[in-house]
């Protein structure tokens, strides 16, 4: 039997605020494909009942000119995510990117990481984005807003970070009344969770892999 202290790790990270939502219903999905390994620890992290604060505010900017201290709540977010092997971000898109309490969450503790970083690689191992669309995919392509979104957070904050491994998924048509289509989001969430299972192993333990 493995130890669950030394077994690989995937955080889960949610923001959306409605627990009946088609977000976390694929969050759910998400959490059961990265539990059916066995041998992984599999955490959520939801950000709205955590009352994680998004706003940059003035201690956050005495930290980043070397003024202060490290907010306690953004160290906590920090240490969190330094346990993990694998982190996954699932947030609803709102006016074509990523809503206030996700970006706020990149911007305060992915920022106090840049301030200290100087541009070396980031103690985040991989980071996985999973973006809950609720229109189809074909007004994504059409308007550009599947690019914007993926080379804002791909190369505005993966690469930027020098982030290992990162991807972003978009998980289209969420607002369908079409129970078919539900059902088929949450079998793609599932197989999200799995596939992230098998990246924390082979994070954890690359020469295994």
């Amino acid at each position: 039997m493995t130890n669950k202290s030394s077994r690989p790790k995937v955080m889960l990270v949610v923001a959306h605020p409605d627990h009946d939502s088609a977000t976390w219903a694929i969050a759910r999905a998400i959490e059961q494909g990265i539990e059916s390994d066995g041998n992984i620890t599999a955490i959520t992290h939801d950000l709205v009942t955590s009352g994680f604060d998004p706003v940059y505010r003035k201690a956050d900017l005495a930290h980043h000119r070397g003024l202060s201290e490290l907010p306690a709540d953004v160290g906590r977010e920090q240490e969190l995510l330094e346990s993990a092997d694998v982190t996954v971000v699932l947030f609803p898109v709102y006016w074509w990117s990523m809503p206030a309490l996700a970006k706020g969450w990149f911007d305060r503790v992915f920022g106090a990481y840049d301030d200290v970083s100087h541009g070396s690689p980031s103690v985040v191992k991989q980071l996985h984005l999973v973006a809950s669309a609720g229109l189809g995919e074909g007004t994504f392509a059409r308007h550009g807003y599947k690019t914007a979104l993926t080379t804002q957070t791909m190369h505005g904050i993966a690469d930027y970070s020098q982030i290992g491994a990162s991807s972003i998924e978009f998980l289209y048509d969420t607002e369908s009344k079409d129970s078919a289509v539900h059902e088929q989001l949450i079998a793609h969430g599932y197989r999200i969770g799995v596939a992230m299972a098998q990246r924390a192993h082979n994070a954890h333990d690359p020469v295994a892999a």
